[in-house]
């Protein structure tokens, strides 16, 4: 399997190397292209390391520097080099650097608050989280700390799904993914209070139903959950989570085929969230 990173040479380049190696760990053959995104004007494009690339002519140190240091945070089992290219826009350049190389995904970090408290990606993230045809995966300042606390391992996927079309697709992709990580999956959907305050029981059960529906005849390890809240951000909350989870989204239904676009809810759901996030593009 192989990733993508979009490499910054701060800690929000260190943190999505680590969401990045968790990912791949159980990957036989696990790659890593750690992307250094230049300014347009800057007259080169190089690789490193390997080929006769005038990498010590032609990259600036600093840039050399930034390779090297990179490289160095990645773990030895999986195989890494650094690419550097000058693009007039960093998300274009990073989906273009994916398909070149072949990636199964992009792997961002994520370090940027709103000034109320909460997480919001940075423009570059919510460029990919509305454009990419590939997953997107995403580290924020809670996620990675609870990714440290589990050893830089998931320990288990949270697939989130509504009563829309394309459940089962998220689903689908979630348990392959589980399968390779070796973990359990928990399929789960968010059922908010009526305004009264009190649980909303016909749309708890309608909701319950749907999912032992779409998780009938898969492994045992995945385990269906309607969590219930006065908001969006009390649901997140009080679901209950694992360190080392990774939370899974799919697309909205506004998404083109094989594209990406975060639909408000997941928007809203992606401020609270204390664990690493996917994002899986709509195939349909």
């Amino acid at each position: 399997m192989k990733l993508l990173i979009g490499y910054t040479a701060d800690e929000r380049g260190a943190e999505a190397i680590e969401l990045a190696s968790a990912l791949l760990r159980t990957s036989a053959d696990a790659e890593l292209e750690l992307a250094i995104i230049l300014p347009e004007q800057t007259p080169f494009q190089a690789v490193y390391p390997g080929g006769d690339h005038g990498f010590s002519t032609v990259l600036s140190a600093q840039v050399d520097r930034w390779a090297e240091q990179a490289l160095e945070l990645v773990p030895p089992a999986i195989t890494a080099r650094v690419v550097a290219r000058a693009v007039p826009s960093v998300a274009q350049g990073l989906l273009e650097l994916a398909a070149e190389r072949d990636a199964q995904g992009v792997v961002l970090g994520g370090r940027t608050r709103h000034k109320a408290g909460f997480f919001a990606p940075g423009a570059v993230a919510s460029s990919l989280l509305h454009a990419s045809p590939l997953p997107v995966a995403m580290s924020t300042p809670a996620g990675v700390a609870s990714l440290r606390r589990a050893s830089v391992r998931i320990e288990r996927l949270t697939a989130f799904v509504g009563d829309k079309p394309g459940a089962a697709e998220v689903i689908g992709h979630a348990v392959r993914s589980a399968a390779r990580l070796q973990v359990p999956l928990r399929v789960a959907t968010l059922v908010t209070d009526q305004p009264d305050g009190s649980a909303d029981t016909e749309q708890v059960n309608r909701s319950r139903g749907l999912l032992e529906e779409l998780v009938a005849g898969l492994d045992e390890r995945v385990k269906p959950q309607v969590v219930t809240g006065g908001s969006i951000d009390e649901a997140i909350e009080s679901i209950g989570w694992l360190d080392g989870e990774l939370a899974v989204f799919g697309s909205s239904r506004l998404a083109p085929p094989r594209r990406l676009f975060l639909g408000p809810k997941a928007q809203r759901m992606l401020r609270r969230l204390p664990v690493p996030l996917a994002v899986v593009p709509h195939q349909a």
